[in-house]
């Protein structure tokens, strides 16, 4: 018998008035089949708060790496221009996304390709140098700096919503759903956690576990994932010394604040001294030299600095709506496919947002994430604008 999700979303898909007649194009075989139809308008208020999102991103960039990118680089606007770059490109590719019907991204041919060349990369880049003690960057000639863990969360999502669709009837099989399923997310998550990027890697088993249970996947298949999972991250958090360093100093950031928790330190200071309303915008003091990366990783305490808990709490907020518009998105979606890409992306994107949050509260032990739409990171901010410009196309074709 189908798990509760299963039927709920089975039942839907059939019943919805929406639902588009499917029609094969001639000359072409399953893989390029398309949905006709008339398309509704795109959710304006979520694509309001994406883009006041990144336009906030770049005033706060600027403000948060002014003096640095003066002292470093002579120019004051260094990192917005490359920023604003990226923006750029990003907007192009949400703009395209927008446009082209998300069932075009389940055809056999483009997961496979997303897929493959996704592992691909994240080979690759195991042998590429260091950056600050990690392989998380294919550089070339200081002009292309690609992060294929950022693009392993599309490609992950791409293909779990398509396997899933596809597998709906015998979802609840343990090998033929779920042994399949979770072997090629374990080899994506896996190659991420060895880059080293644990962040990441956390954000993709996150949005797996979303998605197959969404599909109807049996919750004691799922569980079984504790197997391997539980003792890889124990080893990864108590049996490497800088982990198990963060680890106590998340439980105790005081004892070593001038060394190795002097960043989530500073973060805490600079939030702590924004007060209600902020010291004013690009007054922060923890910027100048005391809190490392303050354009990056550590934005939002820039941003609790100079806003205050005002400032804060409301960036807070419109992740939070944005993250109902996003699962609103995959409610109203006319098949399967489009409810587990829409849910994978909105889970994708807010938890990223959360993470980064609490590691700025010390709410979370230390880890290198970004705050999406907001920090300084190009591949970031360009594969966060697409996804949101294919979560945008699913919202064209929902119940409304």
């Amino acid at each position: 018998m189908l798990g509760t999700n299963k039927i709920m979303a089975t039942s839907y898909r059939v019943s919805s008035p929406r639902w588009k007649r499917e029609t094969e194009r001639p000359g072409r075989g399953p893989g390029s089949r398309v949905l006709s139809g008339r398309e509704l308008p795109v959710d304006k208020f979520m694509l309001a708060i994406v883009l006041g999102l990144t336009l906030f991103g770049a005033v706060m960039v600027y403000s948060a790496s002014a003096i640095l990118a003066d002292k470093n680089f002579g120019n004051q606007f260094y990192f917005l221009a490359r920023q604003a770059r990226w923006g750029f490109v990003g907007l192009i590719a949400m703009a395209i996304a927008m446009r082209v019907d998300y069932r075009h991204y389940k055809r056999p041919f483009v997961v496979a390709g997303m897929l493959v060349g996704t592992l691909t990369l994240l080979i690759a880049v195991l042998f590429f140098p260091e950056i600050n003690g990690t392989h998380r960057w294919i550089t070339y000639g200081g002009l292309l700096s690609i992060q294929p863990s950022e693009i392993s969360k599309l490609a992950l999502i791409a293909f779990l919503g398509f396997f899933l669709e596809n597998r709906l009837s015998e979802i609840e099989s343990y090998k033929r759903a779920f042994m399949p399923a979770a072997g090629v997310a374990g080899a994506v998550i896996g190659l991420v956690a060895l880059e080293p990027d644990l962040g990441t890697a956390l954000t993709l088993s996150l949005v797996f576990l979303v998605m197959t249970f969404h599909s109807g996947m049996r919750m004691r298949h799922l569980a079984t994932l504790a197997i391997p999972a539980v003792p890889a991250l124990a080893y990864m958090l108590l049996f490497v010394p800088w982990r198990l360093q963060r680890l106590l100093d998340f439980l105790d950031p005081w004892k070593n604040q001038t060394t190795s928790s002097f960043q989530v330190v500073q973060s805490m200071i600079a939030i702590g001294s924004g007060g209600s309303s902020g010291v004013g915008f690009a007054q922060s003091k923890q910027k100048l030299f005391y809190l490392p990366a303050p354009h990056t990783d550590f934005i939002f305490a820039v941003i609790g600095e100079e806003l205050g808990l005002i400032g804060a709490v409301t960036l807070v907020m419109l992740f939070a709506l944005l993250a109902w518009r996003g699962f609103k998105t995959a409610r109203s979606a006319p098949d399967m496919f489009g409810q587990l890409i829409a849910m994978g992306l909105t889970v994708m994107i807010t938890a990223q947002a959360l993470f980064n949050v609490s590691v700025t509260l010390s709410l979370v032990p230390t880890k290198g994430i970004t705050l999406p739409f907001i920090s300084y990171g190009g591949s970031s901010l360009a594969i966060s604008l697409f996804a949101a410009g294919v979560l945008l196309n699913v919202s064209k074709h929902g119940k409304g």
